[in-house]
């Protein structure tokens, strides 16, 4: 049965390079900056920097699994009749890359990225300075299907140098969320937002009428959110309310890089 109400789909992007592979900059660059694949998990290439490879430093790609598990997400989305009328994403590349890879996959390609810097993870992480996150135009050269006129709830500027409580973490990500559904309007039938792990929380606590939680329970919470968790809202009578996905989740276990040489002993 159709849902006749707003719905906002709220994804975690999947997985990342640096997560995955630790230090991968000083092993897949050389010296003029040329790169190199050295697992076949990771991507076969990668966006030009302004700044070189140190650019990727915290605003890494995904691995080619996460691109996969981005597509599977996608997959789901189609097959549970899933169309977005509006879609916004993280700054952050490797969001970037799984909103593209879910809207391709989901057949929804057709619409816009709308690159919102609020729906960037807590500042708190970044007590050590921000990403150097890639341009609109470079987003849109590298083939990035990105809405070049889309005015940021939030902008870049505004994230720079902050100390963020848990709490402001909150009302930032609650001041995204409700200015986007209130610029939707009734047009916003079927919102996708891709960003963190917290996004998926901070995004739609205060939404459905609770209030935000505290550092320490952040920071808990976010070890259950694996890769492209999926979090759904639904409007019903003007509230929000969380509800069950159409979809299953996504779960994989873990597979440790190979070292031939073993055979060897």
């Amino acid at each position: 049965m159709e849902h006749k109400g707003r719905r906002l789909f709220i994804v975690r992007h999947a997985e990342r390079v640096d997560f995955t592979f630790g230090d991968w900059i000083s092993f897949c660059f050389d010296k003029s900056g040329n790169y190199k694949r050295t697992n076949l998990n990771m991507p076969e290439s990668v966006p030009h920097r302004i700044g070189g490879p140190r650019d990727f430093f915290k605003d890494c790609p995904l691995t080619k699994i996460g691109l996969y598990q981005a597509t599977l997400t996608g997959e789901a989305m189609k097959k549970s009749g899933v169309v977005f009328s509006h879609v916004y994403c993280s700054p952050s590349l490797r969001c970037i890359e799984t909103c593209t890879a879910i809207l391709k996959a989901s057949g929804n390609y057709h619409t816009l990225i709308n690159v919102e810097p609020g729906l960037f993870e807590w500042l708190a992480w970044y007590h050590d300075g921000m990403p150097k996150w890639m341009t609109l135009q470079e987003l849109k050269s590298y083939g990035f299907n990105i809405c070049m006129d889309y005015k940021p709830v939030i902008t870049v500027d505004e994230l720079q140098g902050k100390l963020e409580p848990s709490e402001q973490y909150y009302m930032r990500s609650l001041c995204t969320t409700e200015t986007i559904l209130k610029r939707t309007g009734a047009a916003g039938k079927t919102i996708l937002l891709v960003g963190h792990a917290a996004t998926l929380d901070t995004c739609t606590r205060q939404l459905v009428g609770n209030p935000p939680r505290n550092g320490q329970e952040l920071q808990s919470l976010v070890y259950h959110i694996p890769y492209c968790s999926v979090a759904m809202a639904e409007e019903e009578d003007g509230k929000w309310k969380l509800a069950e996905p159409p979809f299953p989740s996504l779960m994989h276990s873990n597979n440790a890089r190979f070292d031939w040489t073993c055979l060897l002993s």
